[in-house]
């Protein structure tokens, strides 16, 4: 393939990323409005690895073939400033967490034709993820910083295709998993350029670190271990979603990617110390295990239109604690919490 003189390499500002709706292999799901634009891409990548296996047999010195044994796991991340908007809402309905959490999707990514041009009016170039089912989700900030979240997931195909007509189609990446295992279906993809135009002011949608508090409360006493954690200099959320593969004979690619209930969410985060508890069951390691205390921990965010997004976390159980200061540092202390999923709501 020569080397495209328009475009010699493919940049930031040539992608564009869309996520379809639930469920992946659908129609409707990936057509018109039912396909968004993903807002402040941060990083974009994707990876797999063959799976092969050598078959021997007698009279030969080397191997007579490499054979695909299984199905390849595609593993796609994105990394974006959140707004909980269209990503977020993928595992979050209303104020909990989706009941149903073996929903898959499509991705697309649009590749613009010019360097150096933001450009989609006439993109044809399209890389795509078919059943894509989500297996991690980590939500960071640190000071001076927007929030920002990592999107994990793990898919059955990618396609690499150029789209026909306006706004044009191509054929949809993901696979009937339940049913004859086909990729038969098309997707219409929306105008792109459209979409970026359409944004409007979308700085606003931003949650910086001046918005952002956390508070952390005990149910049996209300202050942690040791330490006040009201300096906070960074924190990480995440909620890993487990996932195991379910086969059946007759099938090439797993018929499901089943929740696991069994995982748990963590929220670890890291403050500067002022002064250490010096009294009761908190400043006494053997009175604190003896408490065997839950926390409720609460998160407010508040974006640049002033809008709010309250969270809570209740019954969660203190992991980690740890103190540690150097030459020309600060003492900092860094706790980490784990916590049931579903106990993380939107109030």
């Amino acid at each position: 393939m020569s080397i495209n003189i328009n475009r010699p390499t493919i940049s930031y500002e040539n992608i564009a990323l869309l996520k379809g709706s639930s469920p992946s292999y659908s129609i409707n799901s990936n057509s018109g409005s039912s396909i968004n634009l993903i807002p402040f891409v941060q990083d974009f990548s994707f990876s797999f690895d063959t799976k092969t296996e050598d078959v021997l047999t007698l009279g030969d010195k080397f191997y007579s073939k490499r054979v695909n044994r299984y199905d390849v796991d595609v593993n796609l991340d994105v990394t974006i400033l959140e707004t909980f908007e269209n990503m977020f809402s993928g595992f979050f309905s209303g104020s909990e967490m989706l009941e149903d959490l073996n929903q898959d999707c499509s991705f697309y990514t649009a590749l613009g034709k010019r360097k150096h041009f933001s450009d989609f009016s006439d993109f044809d170039e399209t890389v795509n993820f078919g059943n894509a089912f989500l297996k991690n989700f980590s939500l960071n900030q640190s000071t001076k910083q927007f929030l920002t979240s990592k999107y994990s997931y793990t898919c059955s195909n990618t396609t690499a295709e150029i789209k026909q007509g306006s706004p044009g189609t191509i054929t949809n990446p993901a696979i009937n998993l339940t049913g004859n295992q086909l990729q038969d279906l098309t997707s219409t993809l929306p105008n792109v350029q459209s979409l970026y135009e359409g944004q409007g002011d979308v700085q606003g949608e931003l949650f910086p670190s001046y918005g952002t508090s956390i508070h952390i409360s005990g149910i049996k006493n209300e202050n942690t271990f040791l330490v006040n954690p009201d300096m906070i200099q960074n924190f990480s959320l995440d909620i890993p979603f487990g996932r195991k593969k379910i086969f059946k004979i007759g099938k090439k690619y797993p018929i499901a990617r089943k929740f696991t209930h069994t995982t748990e969410g963590g929220l670890s985060l890291s403050t500067k110390t002022s002064e250490f508890y010096l009294t009761g069951q908190e400043s006494n390691l053997k009175d604190f295990l003896q408490l065997n205390d839950e926390y409720v921990i609460s998160i407010k965010f508040t974006n640049m239109n002033s809008v709010e997004y309250d969270f809570e976390i209740s019954g969660a159980r203190l992991a980690s604690n740890s103190q540690s200061v150097s030459l020309s540092e600060d003492l900092n202390s860094s706790f980490s919490f784990d916590f049931n999923l579903f106990d993380f709501k939107k109030l």
